[in-house]
């Protein structure tokens, strides 16, 4: 972060100190610096974001400094808090620091003390700029699985542990953050999910959290369409959402051959991608629910100059039940890697252990 782009606010009653301290700072290259001169003040300007905060201890009301450092500790900001004082006494000194302020220097120390609060907010940047937010980091691992349930496959942006804009890739995230002009010193940035590449996964064999299915709607024996097909896509979506999650790919064989898509665009009216995942959405939405939709992403990837589709499925906390093609209700879960259909007294007894088990959670 160069300095210019440092976002400051400066709160501060003595004017003439003031004036004094926006030239030291304009001196040293600052341009974004916002003033207050009372702690209400101070407070209402924190809905903006600042990346430092310059503030005196004693102001209309004792203790001023303490104010807006807990202000900024109960609004989870990401902002460094610098105490500058002429009150230097070591028990504000020390009780700052336990309420977490960067640093704590005296107007009234030795040689030039507008030298040293410029370092103080040098050394803050640098230390962010190489450490990240802390805060922002522990608010996502605390909240992964969550985040996982409502931004799986995509990047956020958190800034005070708040999830403030996503993308499908960081390039496109950025450019968000650009156009919002939000400050990346106070920004965390993440991929929630890990979406492994389809090249890579082909190379495993089927298990419980991966099957392989050639097409979703062509018959390759009778070389035609065959709707039924998709039910057996459609069953091994289901038994994901029941079990552990996992993904299923569609355009490769059970033996890891490359089948592509290419027969099952062909009897698409548009023949695009974009329509085979809508018809993808569409049959889940149909079938299981469209309440499901947030736990499923579909991707595509072309291999070998053929396109195969992964569809990453994750568990769901809510019992997936799938109507199958005579429009009977059905319940699949993974057996090692097959989906297996539930009778009804299986089917009665998980259900009972996934409500025990939502209970317990």
């Amino acid at each position: 972060m160069q300095t210019k782009n440092i976002h400051l606010l400066l709160v501060e009653d003595n004017s003439g100190y003031l004036t004094q301290l926006i030239e030291w700072l304009n001196d040293y290259g600052y341009r974004q610096i916002q003033t207050a001169s009372s702690v209400v003040e101070a407070t209402e300007k924190l809905c903006d974001p600042f990346d430092v905060i310059i503030a005196d201890m004693r102001m209309e009301q004792d203790n001023s400094g303490f104010v807006i450092l807990e202000e900024v500790k109960a609004r989870n900001l990401s902002s460094v808090v610098i105490i500058l004082t002429a009150n230097d006494n070591v028990v504000d000194c020390r009780n700052a620091f336990k309420l977490q302020a960067w640093d704590y220097i005296s107007k009234t120390m030795r040689g030039n003390v507008f030298d040293a609060l410029h370092d103080s907010i040098q050394e803050a940047i640098t230390y962010f700029n190489r450490w990240g937010n802390v805060h922002n980091e522990q608010w996502i691992t605390e909240n992964l699985e969550i985040l996982e349930k409502d931004y799986w496959g995509k990047y956020i942006a958190v800034i005070n542990k708040t999830v403030i804009e996503t993308a499908d890739n960081e390039d496109t995230l950025n450019a968000l953050l650009e156009e919002r002009k939000l400050r990346r010193f106070l920004t965390t940035i993440r991929k929630i999910g890990d979406l492994q590449p389809i090249s890579q996964l082909i190379k495993l064999p089927e298990s419980p959290k991966l099957e392989y299915k050639s097409t979703l709607q062509w018959d390759v024996r009778q070389n035609r369409k065959n709707e039924d097909l998709k039910f057996s896509v459609l069953k091994t979506i289901a038994a994901f959402l029941n079990s552990e999650g996992g993904t299923l790919i569609i355009g490769v064989e059970d033996d890891g051959n490359i089948f592509g898509l290419e027969q099952d665009l062909v009897i698409l009216s548009k023949g695009s991608l974009d329509q085979f995942e809508q018809t993808i959405v569409h049959l889940i939405c149909t079938y299981i629910g469209a309440g499901f939709m947030s736990l499923v992403t579909v991707r595509f990837e072309t291999i070998d100059s053929k396109t195969v589709c992964a569809i990453d499925v994750r568990k769901s906390d809510i019992i997936a039940v799938m109507q199958g093609k005579d429009k009977k209700s059905e319940l699949y879960i993974r057996a090692g890697n097959t989906s297996k259909s539930l009778d009804i007294s299986a089917t009665v007894e998980f259900c009972l252990n996934q409500n025990k088990n939502n209970i317990k959670s």
